[in-house]
C-alpha cells in the first residue's frame, strides 16, 4: 500500500513537472525573438538573484517584498511588455477550429459589412484599395502605412477613403475582421495591362496579389466599378452580390443559404 502512495505521487509529480516544462517551452518559443525578450530576461535575472540573496542571508523584508509584492507586480509587467504578443497568440486561439463555428458567423458579419462598406464607395466614387491578409503575413506593407489595428465598419471606410483625409491615398490591410493599416504602399505591377486605361489604384492591386496571395479589392474613383485582383489577375466590373461570392470563395467563409440585399 504505501509502496503504490509513493509511486501515485512519483507520477504525479512527473507529470506536473512534464506540463511545466511544456508550458515554459511554449512561452520561450512564443516570445524569444521579440523585442521584450531582452525586458523579460533582466526581470527575471533580478528576481532571481533576489530570491538567491534572501535565501543564503535570511533577508525576512526582502522575502517578503519578493512574495507579496515584487511577483505580483513582475507578472503584471510581463502582461504589458507582451500585450502585441499576447493578442496575437489569443488570435491564433480563437482561429482554432474548436472555435469555428462562432469565428465563421463573425466573419460572415464582417463580410456583409464589407460589401455594404464597397457598395457605397462605389456609389460615391471614392477610389479605394483593400488588401485581405491570408497565409502570407503582410506587415512589411503595413509597416509602410500607419498603424490602426481598428474593427471594420462601412463608415470607418468611407472615412479613410474620403477624399479630404489624410488616409485616402494609398491601400488598406485588413487581417481577419480587423483594420490593420491604412495609406499602405502597394507594389505595382509592371506587366503590360489589356486594358490601358486602368489607374495606379488598380496595377497596385495587380501588383500586391502578384507577390503574396492576398486577395485585393479595387474601387475606381473614376467610375465607381467594383475589381478584385487575386493571383495577378483582375476581375473587373464586379455587382456587390458578385464581390460577396467570390470572397466567401476565396477567403472561405460560408454563409446562409439566404443572400440578403446589400444597402
Amino acid at each position: 500500500m504505501w509502496d503504490w502512495i509513493v509511486i501515485k505521487d512519483t507520477l504525479r509529480a512527473i507529470v506536473e513537472i512534464f506540463i511545466l516544462w511544456v508550458f515554459l517551452y511554449q512561452i520561450y518559443r512564443a516570445f524569444h525573438a521579440t523585442r521584450g525578450a531582452r525586458i523579460m530576461v533582466g526581470l527575471f535575472a533580478c528576481f532571481l538573484a533576489l530570491v538567491v540573496l534572501a535565501f543564503f542571508f535570511q533577508l525576512n523584508v526582502i522575502s517578503w517584498i519578493l512574495t507579496r509584492i515584487f511577483a505580483p507586480g513582475l507578472a503584471l509587467a510581463l502582461v504589458v511588455i507582451f500585450q502585441p504578443e499576447l493578442r496575437v497568440g489569443l488570435a491564433k486561439l480563437g482561429s482554432h477550429p474548436f472555435f469555428s463555428s462562432f469565428a465563421k458567423l463573425q466573419r460572415v458579419d464582417f463580410l456583409d459589412n464589407f460589401c455594404k462598406a464597397v457598395s457605397k464607395l462605389s456609389n460615391q466614387r471614392f477610389g479605394a484599395l483593400f488588401a485581405f491578409e491570408r497565409s502570407i503575413s503582410m506587415k512589411p506593407i503595413e509597416d509602410s502605412g500607419v498603424k490602426l489595428d481598428a474593427i471594420f465598419s462601412p463608415e470607418l471606410a468611407l472615412t479613410i477613403f474620403h477624399t479630404k483625409t489624410a488616409l485616402h491615398d494609398g491601400g488598406v490591410v485588413i487581417s481577419g475582421d480587423r483594420i490593420s493599416a491604412a495609406a499602405c504602399v502597394f507594389p505595382v505591377s509592371q506587366k503590360e495591362m489589356s486594358d490601358r486605361t486602368l489607374g495606379l489604384r488598380h496595377r497596385a492591386g495587380v501588383g500586391m496579389s502578384e507577390e503574396s496571395d492576398c486577395v485585393v479589392v479595387v474601387v475606381s474613383e473614376e467610375t465607381g466599378a467594383i475589381a478584385l485582383a487575386v493571383g495577378g489577375k483582375l476581375e473587373r466590373n464586379l455587382t456587390p452580390e458578385q464581390l460577396k461570392g467570390r470572397l466567401e470563395e476565396l477567403l472561405n467563409i460560408s454563409s446562409s443559404n439566404e443572400k440578403t440585399a446589400i444597402a
